[in-house]
């Protein structure tokens, strides 16, 4: 006999051996029970969580001539025939290849005929949504009213492309992904009865790849089957599938939320070494700090996160490292850096830079960044301990000003007067905003340095924007429409070159950046995360704002 893939060995048989979803199949059961069959079924789902094997049981099922509970039996003529399709009453189509208006016709004028040998004609749809609108408009008339003798089941795994003409004529049945818990079962059964061994914890991280997916589950679990006779574990799991193992993804959020650049890049480094992808890995690292989201913001990680419950209390105390800012920031530069990495073709490099911004923000210019120290120090505060500001010539190094930190004194000497008169946060405030009006007021005179200094073809393009004082920087503020003229603004020459300007008019030296009218709505919150970062300066002269 021919050898077949696991997952079409071990294809559910009846309703009770489909994983994960007896919200279903105990309804089909009763349903077949009674005789209240619907004359078209909808099942709708992520790939591999049971919509085709569902289907061809429920259509055994409808025919058997000796149903046991509302399960086929498997042993009648009937349910033989259909398995073997030896009979042809039963028609599994692919909406994907057979999706035109000839094809549905071909259905319009069968369903006319009885059925020949089985009791209904079934017609088995998959992936529906691929079928053109002119095929479904076909078949609708035929779908709201077949005749006695037939059932349609439809299966898609993209709901919103199924026309709400069709959606109204059909039962709907929406299959869950599949639990870690409940494709483990699974697996450990197949292992099982296959007289071969896999430790639980490779058998868990299997079940974790499959990503709520039974099939997939089952194509990972027979690649690794094959890859000895002997006893699988866990680390041969991982050098199998090239995959960062979980301490690894530990280690490196450990290095990010305490700081350590250099840590991070030698996790890094010791991953690619092993001959793991980077891109594989930062994708395993995006989904590991969306997990740690999940568990810092959720009462019950559990019910979102599918992990076993040592490595979800091993998370829950990595979380409690990082802010909720930090955790933000770093998903969206990984995010950023995926793309980067795709279009740069020097992807290591990208997620190597990405890396170092996520240990120290300082580096990063964003609102999001500053956001993200502000709350690390002020986390670090209320723990009682107080960054501490470096000498001018260490501060001259590539670590940031707080990077090491000394623990809060309980009683502090009183510091002598200071012979200059301490600036307010208001009175600081108050100067960077008249500062920022005599820049606007001015920026005429600089518009002519940059026109007399090479600039003019740069010109038209900042004309269509609104300058403007965000914080401590100077703002141009493109409306909507003025993307293009945004673009070519913000290339670093252009930039420099307006940084020269202001200096050279003003005596003022300023960062300058380029926002659309959006970014700029919520970079105005950045002015108030600095305001805070110099308040907390003021209370504690030791911190150095950087």
């Amino acid at each position: 006999m021919a050898y077949q893939a696991l997952y079409r060995t071990w294809r559910p048989m009846v309703f009770d051996d489909v994983a994960g979803q007896e919200h279903i199949t105990k309804t089909l059961r009763n349903e077949i029970k009674t005789g209240n069959l619907a004359h078209a079924y909808l099942f709708c789902g992520t790939r591999g969580t049971g919509k085709t094997s569902t289907a061809k049981i429920l259509a055994r099922a409808v025919n058997c001539l000796n149903p046991q509970d509302g399960n086929p039996c498997n042993e009648c003529e009937i349910c033989k025939g259909i398995l073997d399709d030896s009979i042809l009453d039963v028609v599994e189509m692919d909406g994907a290849s057979k999706n035109k208006v000839e094809n549905i016709r071909e259905i319009i004028d069968d369903v006319a005929f009885l059925p020949t040998r089985a009791k209904k004609k079934v017609y088995i749809i998959d992936e529906v949504h691929m079928v053109t609108t002119q095929a479904f408009n076909a078949l609708l008339k035929t779908l709201e009213e077949p005749p006695a003798h037939v059932l349609f089941i439809l299966a898609t795994t993209e709901l919103n492309k199924i026309p709400p003409t069709v959606l109204s004529r059909c039962q709907r049945f929406d299959f869950k992904r599949i639990t870690q818990s409940d494709i483990t079962k699974h697996l450990s059964k197949i292992v099982s009865a296959s007289a071969r061994r896999v430790t639980p914890e490779a058998l868990r991280m299997v079940a974790e790849l499959g990503d709520g997916s039974m099939r997939d589950s089952l194509s990972i679990l027979e690649q690794v089957l094959g890859y000895s006779d002997e006893e699988i574990d866990y680390d041969d799991l991982l050098s199998i599938m090239g995959i960062a193992d979980h301490d690894a993804l530990f280690n490196i959020c450990r290095a990010i939320a305490d700081g350590d650049g250099g840590e991070a890049l030698s996790v890094f480094d010791s991953v690619i070494e092993n001959g793991k992808e980077p891109e594989v890995f930062i994708d395993r690292l995006t989904h590991f700090l969306r997990d740690l989201l999940v568990t810092k913001v959720t009462r019950e990680p559990e019910k979102i996160i599918n992990t076993s419950l040592e490595h979800l209390e091993k998370m829950k105390a990595l979380a409690e490292a990082f802010s909720l800012e930090k955790l933000i920031f770093a998903l969206k530069n990984l995010n950023e850096a995926v793309v980067s990495a795709k279009a740069s073709g020097y992807g290591r490099t990208v997620y190597e830079l990405t890396l170092v911004k996520l240990a120290s923000p300082s580096y990063d210019s964003s609102f999001e960044a500053l956001h993200a120290r502000v709350a690390d120090l002020e986390s670090k505060l209320a723990k009682g301990i107080m960054p501490v500001a470096k000498p001018a010539e260490e501060a001259a190094g590539d670590t940031p000003p707080w990077e090491d930190a000394a623990p809060l004194p309980a009683e502090k000497a009183p510091a002598k007067p200071a012979e200059t008169k301490p600036v307010k946060p208001e009175e600081s405030k108050n100067e960077a905003q008249n500062s920022g009006d005599s820049i606007i007021d001015r920026f005429d005179e600089i518009k002519e340095y940059i026109r007399a200094h090479g600039g003019a073809p740069v010109l038209p393009h900042i004309n269509r924007a609104t300058p403007m004082m965000l914080g401590k920087r100077f703002s141009l503020v493109f409306a909507k429409d003025a993307m293009m003229n945004k673009t070519v603004v913000a290339r670093a020459g252009n930039i420099e070159l307006i940084q020269i300007a202001i200096q050279a008019v003003t005596g003022k030296e300023l960062q300058v950046q380029c926002l659309s009218d959006k970014e700029a709505g919520i970079t105005s919150d950045e002015g108030d995360a600095f305001d805070r970062l110099l308040e907390l300066g003021n209370q504690h002269s030791e911190i150095e704002i950087i």
